[in-house]
């Protein structure tokens, strides 16, 4: 996970840990980060199972970057 991620990450914690309604510009910006962990070409589609998948996969790279990291 890149530097860049991560501190967005930081700042909009309560996506990964509080099923939050996301406003277009932050799922375009949960998307690209998905696919640069994955290398898929996903895309904001309004599927709220979709984007539970999506952050779920995020969040378990999230904490185990933060864990190393401190």
């Amino acid at each position: 996970m890149i530097q860049s991620d991560l501190e967005w990450l930081k700042l909009h914690r309560n996506y990964l840990y509080v099923s939050t309604k996301v406003g277009v510009g932050d799922a375009q910006k949960i998307y690209d980060i998905y696919n640069r962990l994955t290398g898929q070409k996903k895309a904001p589609n309004g599927c709220g199972s979709c984007m539970r998948n999506t952050i779920k996969l995020i969040k378990q790279h999230y904490e185990k970057a933060t864990k190393t990291n401190g």
